[in-house]
């Protein structure tokens, strides 16, 4: 973590979201389950004492329909993320998407905000082609229930590292959260390595810019707080 907060100060970034891994489903065969919760918290309360860059004390929960109370924590903010889709056992299936967004609506059901939907299509990172999402009765379901329950939706710039070059998720979905009253949107690089700490924010910024958006969001001590981005 102390790399991680390094790297990003060098990049000049001022608000640094520290969200490890939690996967709630421990049946899934690629759960990573964060092993001292404490310990964890501990650390990034020393960090947000010794860095320039306002630190945040994150969890990227991964929910499933079996699995969706998040753990207890002094936690400024959650990332709720769905990795799995309960018994597939691959993604090469016509009606993947589908089953992905069940599985998304089902297990948000019982969540309310502040946080973060992580990376609504990420899946094109698997399937083959990287096909888009192209159920969008089931997506716009899926928006709504976030609107309806204070949850807002992470911009993931891990997108623009894979061939597709395209953040998590595309544009005409953030467009579709908008369009339906959403506007908590926060932007993440989803940086698993310190060289990816902050990578494509600025190009997620210019694309919210485009689209007219010009005020994201941070969680603070479980609280949403807006973050102009005009003169980022």
């Amino acid at each position: 973590m102390e790399e991680i907060v390094e790297e990003a100060c060098i990049k000049g970034l001022k608000v640094v979201g520290i969200s490890d891994h939690d996967d709630l489903d421990t049946s899934l065969s690629f759960n990573y389950r964060l092993r001292d919760l404490k310990g964890y918290l501990r650390n990034l309360s020393r960090l947000k004492d010794n860095s320039t860059a306002k630190i945040l004390s994150g969890l990227e929960v991964g929910l499933q329909s079996c699995a969706r109370i998040p753990p207890e924590g002094d936690f400024d903010y959650f990332i709720y993320s769905v990795h799995g889709i309960p018994g597939a056992k691959n993604l090469d299936v016509e009606n993947v998407w589908t089953l992905y967004l069940e599985e998304a609506i089902e297990a948000i059901s019982e969540l309310k905000g502040p946080g973060f939907f992580g990376h609504i299509d990420f899946l094109r990172r698997y399937i083959p082609e990287h096909r888009p999402l192209d159920n969008e009765t089931l997506l716009n379901e899926l928006l709504k229930r976030l609107i309806r329950t204070s949850i807002g939706i992470e911009i993931n710039t891990s997108g623009w590292r894979y061939p597709y070059r395209e953040p998590s998720p595309q544009r005409w979905i953030i467009e579709r959260y908008l369009s339906h009253g959403g506007r908590l949107i926060t932007i993440g690089s989803d940086s698993h390595r310190r060289e990816d700490v902050g990578s494509h924010i600025g190009d997620a910024i210019l694309l919210l810019r485009e689209i007219g958006i010009r005020e994201i969001f941070y969680c603070e001590k479980m609280n949403y707080v807006p973050f102009q981005i005009d003169d980022c």
